[in-house]
């Protein structure tokens, strides 16, 4: 019941507002239901989102393509030598300064949050990389030393390559939901 004095209570004010227009057409010669169509195209047209730019795609396509070198990058990891941790030490390092090349967002500004999040992530595995190179046990591919730091060391560095790749991988999604919303660049 009171969803029904709801419903009425709302359609009093356009009520009233029908036949307030009805009431000012003074003989203009204007029917009202040609009114209430310009209104409704005139709506229409102005709220018709505009496609992405091409600044907004080039954005996306910055976010995508580290995505798919970061993916690449864990899966090639195979031997652990001090060159592939450090060659994945600087990959992970270059996140950030690539998001600044990559401009603004527009649109996809909700992504960013997203994007930025995985980019700290990343450099915090960078930095546990540093920590495990700077343990020296890694000669070539000769192991000496404390072998308990750099395992934790490394351990922790792929986890948050990981949990990084997660993030960007919802980022994205995010992001296609935004492009399809406004229609890809034209």
């Amino acid at each position: 019941m009171h969803a029904h004095r709801m419903r009425t209570a709302m359609a009093l004010p356009v009520l009233c507002a029908a036949l307030a227009l009805a009431g000012c057409g003074g003989g203009s010669g204007v029917a009202i239901g040609s009114q209430a169509t310009a209104v409704t195209k005139q709506a229409t047209t102005a709220s018709k989102p505009q496609p992405i730019t091409a600044a907004e795609h080039r954005w996306l396509m910055a976010v995508r393509h580290y995505d798919k070198r970061l993916v690449a990058s864990i899966g090639r990891t195979s031997v652990v030598t001090s060159g592939a941790l450090a060659r994945s030490r600087d990959f992970d390092d270059s996140c950030k300064a690539a998001l600044r090349r990559a401009g603004s967002p527009g649109r996809y500004q909700p992504v960013q949050p997203m994007v930025r999040r995985a980019c700290a992530m990343l450099h915090g595995a960078a930095a546990q990389l540093r920590h495990a190179l700077s343990t020296g046990l890694i000669s070539g591919a000769i192991i000496d030393g404390d072998i308990v730091a750099f395992t934790k060391a490394l351990n922790g560095a792929y986890t948050k390559e990981g949990a990084a790749t997660n993030v960007l991988a919802h980022a994205l999604v995010k992001a296609d939901r935004i492009t399809k919303r406004f229609g890809a660049a034209t």
